[in-house]
């Protein structure tokens, strides 16, 4: 199964799941009038509601690039964790505000050992499902996959709160304590979706990914040959689970053309194999210069060097990223 079907058919699954999930909440709901458990069936729509924009946002991510998207479509999997954030905040404001107009109004709630068992029994298919998926997005490099995967340990954590007060409604028989327990699930909420918001806002954004980043010039110094003099300019763009790296590396510039693409390949061979997703790298060979160059080279066998050796440059983001040749008497 390929990375894209393994994704398609993991959000199809929590689909299925959020939905009769969804059935099994309400039904507690009207059963016992818990605002604890109505406050756990909204956070629920959400979750069918971000499920069903997040398996269409699979669907659009893989097609294919054309004329109007050079870059493909992947970009529509940010914009769907920032939705499902989005909701699950307004839900959470939404639980909050009920909660506090809870206060100045009587209510009457029945069979909380009933609804008890249903919602404990939510609790634990959640939690499973999102654990599966937290962990197939970070294989997978797909926020979206992480985004519904905490979403749903986050609706979790929730019910767990939700549990945790029918239990002490159940044994104190006071029905205020099913109203505050409504406002924490609200307060829960509203900080669950400002993380899942926050990252992907992010993303759409092209803010530096700083893990990746380093990550990056990690592989570049374990994996650093005589003949790469110095790497720089380097830009690092995520569209959905696709990365886009783009660099200037120089080399010798005695090097024949043959000689440079076959460097250019040993790096693009080392960047796929530490990224098995979809990875576009675009290097732009940029010739040594004279002397400069020389007294930060490495290669000790070279006819057409002008100064002697003086220092190794220790290569970091901040030297990848900063768009001119190393030379360490000018950084």
């Amino acid at each position: 199964m390929n990375l894209l079907s393994g994704k398609k058919r993991l959000i199809q699954i929590s689909l299925a799941v959020s939905m009769i999930l969804l059935a099994a909440k309400f039904f507690s709901y009207f059963l016992t009038h818990s605002n604890i458990i109505l406050s756990d069936a909204m956070e629920s729509i959400i979750n069918v509601v971000a499920s069903a924009f997040a398996a269409f946002s699979i669907y659009l991510s893989s097609k294919p690039k054309d004329e109007n998207h050079p870059y493909g479509h992947g970009k529509i999997e940010f914009l769907a964790s920032v939705t499902e954030g989005l909701l699950i905040f307004l839900a959470g404001l939404f639980v909050f505000v009920k909660a506090v107009n809870n206060f100045f109004f009587e209510q009457t709630i029945q069979a909380m050992d009933v609804g008890l068992l249903i919602i404990s029994a939510t609790a634990l298919v959640n939690f499973i499902l999102g654990k599966i998926l937290v962990r197939e997005g970070k294989k997978t490099n797909s926020l979206l996959l992480i985004a519904e995967g905490k979403h749903l340990l986050s609706d979790n954590l929730t019910t767990l709160v939700g549990v945790a007060g029918i239990i002490v409604v159940v044994i104190t028989g006071m029905p205020e304590i099913d109203t505050i327990f409504s406002l924490l699930l609200g307060l829960i909420m509203l900080r669950s979706g400002y993380h899942i918001i926050r990252p992907s806002v992010a993303a759409l954004m092209d803010e530096a990914d700083n893990d990746l980043m380093n990550k990056v010039t990690l592989l570049f110094t374990e994996n650093r040959k005589n003949d790469w003099i110095d790497v720089h300019n380097m830009r690092i763009v995520k569209y959905g689970s696709d990365i886009h790296i783009d660099c200037h590396v120089t080399f010798p510039y005695y090097y024949s053309l043959s000689e440079t693409h076959s460097l250019v390949n040993d790096i693009e061979v080392m960047l796929r194999k530490n990224y098995p997703q979809e990875l576009e790298i675009f290097i732009h060979a940029d010739p040594c210069i004279a002397a400069d160059s020389c007294i930060i080279c490495l290669k000790q066998d070279c006819a057409f060097r002008k100064k002697p050796f003086e220092k190794k440059m220790e290569w970091t983001p901040l030297l990848f990223s900063i768009n001119k040749k190393h030379h360490f008497q000018k950084i």
